[in-house]
């Protein structure tokens, strides 16, 4: 049986756990995403991140590798100096 709600997006969409359980889910969820549509699938426990993902997150953790070195001894501690350029 295929049941239909009308949702209205404020923020977000809420999917209530009583339809992942009607739908016969399971607990761990895998989202798809394309053009006009959003799927949501069974999850294997199992289930391990695509390949592109693992190699996203390794670019992402080298982009600071070769950065070229600051004015600031401690940018971090220097944020507002270092951002916009004033004292705080």
């Amino acid at each position: 049986m295929q049941e239909q709600q009308r949702l209205v997006v404020q923020q977000g969409v809420w999917i209530d756990e009583q339809w992942i359980r009607e739908a016969g889910l399971g607990p761990q969820l895998r989202v798809l995403i394309s053009p006009g549509e959003i799927r949501i699938l069974p999850a294997p426990e199992s289930a391990e991140f695509p390949r592109e993902t693992v190699k996203g997150w390794e670019i992402f953790r080298r982009l600071g590798d070769d950065a070229p070195v600051g004015r600031l001894a401690d940018a971090a501690a220097e944020h507002d100096r270092y951002l916009y350029g004033k004292d705080q």
